[in-house]
């Protein structure tokens, strides 16, 4: 033991007993929406596979070419020797794709959010003014955290009290930026990105979007709801995309400046062939995809209506994230537990990722589940609920 040990004992003991303890779980993946735990079968409605691309042949196919032409490894930053001549021809198919002027490939989207703000933060004419959404991201708060700047935040798609917080430093020199979502990843719902552009073009401010669980899903031909609004797109491919890694993109000027101040880009090593591989074939395939969007938005409004007909708080999601709000962790638990005894894998979320008395089981659907696994999912539920009503209300 070291001498911290018993300071994080004591901690996850501490997590424990406010049944917010996280743990581990080996599963396997048996298809985009069936995974394999401890030799049982489950309907998996807790994967961000949005559209069934993680075992797409096709996907596969590319990842497999590229390996045995370029390796299994870059092995150096772009800026050294991990550029390739396939890194611009991606870059400049996404950029087309999106309707921006240049992209950037980052490893995720973690790493990009933290690096891109922060070097913005710490970069741009000071002071910087910051004003970020209550409820964004971890890694959206972090990126700000690490550019040692402190956040002026206004409440949750609240356009009014954003005004009022730009309205507090609209005299103030130096530079402004707004950050937020397009769709939130713990409650699905959609900001108001029309107010947000008017907001950012009124008091001069820089409009930064994370639109990670929107890319591949939502918007023309699953582009995405943020280029038409954004100074900066951050989107990921780990998700519809069904690879790994995220993308910033925006003005090539943009795009030039991160190449040369971002220490996130400067000093990661390239995304491995395989993976790139796997982004240029789902870069293909997502504009073609327009049926199986359609498919997975009629299956998401059929769930929220059937849930809110049962008395089931789903917030005010608009996208294939639906969060089941039961206020307490206890309850999370507890219907997560029922929920897996029936085959049915969703993951309780508890504070500290989202607030008190807001724990949730968040469940997102995928063009790759059947319309008799949703049903399958909503006959258990109304079945819990009925057996135990309270289990399913905030207090």
């Amino acid at each position: 033991m070291n001498y911290f040990d018993n300071f994080f004992q004591e901690s996850i003991l501490k997590r424990k007993q406010q049944g917010i303890l996280r743990n581990l779980t080996p599963i396997d993946a048996i298809s985009s929406v069936r995974l394999n735990y401890q030799n049982q079968e489950y309907l998996n409605f807790s994967s961000n596979d949005y559209l069934g691309l993680s075992i797409n042949p096709y996907l596969e196919q590319k990842s497999q070419e590229w390996i045995e032409q370029y390796g299994v490894g870059c092995s150096a930053s772009r800026l050294v020797t991990g550029h390739t001549s396939y890194h611009e021809i991606i870059e400049a198919d996404l950029a087309k794709f999106l309707g921006t002027e240049a992209a950037l490939i980052f490893a995720s989207g973690w790493q990009a959010n933290v690096a891109v703000i922060s070097c913005l933060l710490e970069n741009l004419p000071k002071p910087v003014w910051v004003i970020t959404d209550k409820l964004n991201h971890a890694s959206l708060h972090y990126g700000c955290k690490a550019g040692q700047t402190k956040q002026i935040r206004f409440r949750h798609n609240d356009m009014r009290h954003l005004q009022e917080r730009l309205d507090s430093i609209q005299n103030e020199n130096g530079s402004k930026l707004i950050i937020t979502e397009t769709i939130f990843s713990m409650d699905g719902d959609l900001a108001d990105l029309q107010s947000l552009r008017r907001l950012a073009d009124e008091y001069q401010a820089f409009l930064f979007l994370d639109d990670a669980h929107a890319t591949g899903v939502l918007g023309t031909h699953g582009q995405g709801l943020a280029s038409s609004y954004a100074d900066l797109t951050m989107g990921t491919f780990s998700k519809a995309w069904g690879s790994f890694g995220a993308y910033i993109a925006g003005s090539k000027a943009l795009c030039d400046w991160l190449i040369n101040y971002c220490s996130g880009f400067i000093h990661t090593t390239a995304l491995p062939p395989a993976v790139s591989g796997s982004i240029s074939a789902a870069l293909e395939l997502i504009p073609t995809l327009d049926a199986e969007r359609t498919y997975l938005q009629t299956q998401c409004l059929l769930v929220k209506q059937q849930l809110t007909e049962w008395g089931v708080d789903v917030g005010d999601t608009v996208s294939q994230i639906i969060p089941l709000i039961v206020g307490s962790a206890e309850n999370a638990l507890e219907i997560t537990q029922s929920l897996r005894e029936e085959k049915i894998w969703v993951t309780p979320i508890r504070p500290p990722t989202v607030p008190v008395n807001s724990s949730r089981l968040r469940l997102t659907l995928s063009a790759a589940h059947q319309a008799k696994d949703i049903q399958y999912l909503l006959e258990k539920i109304h079945m819990l609920i009925v057996q135990k009503p309270s289990s399913w209300k905030r207090i």
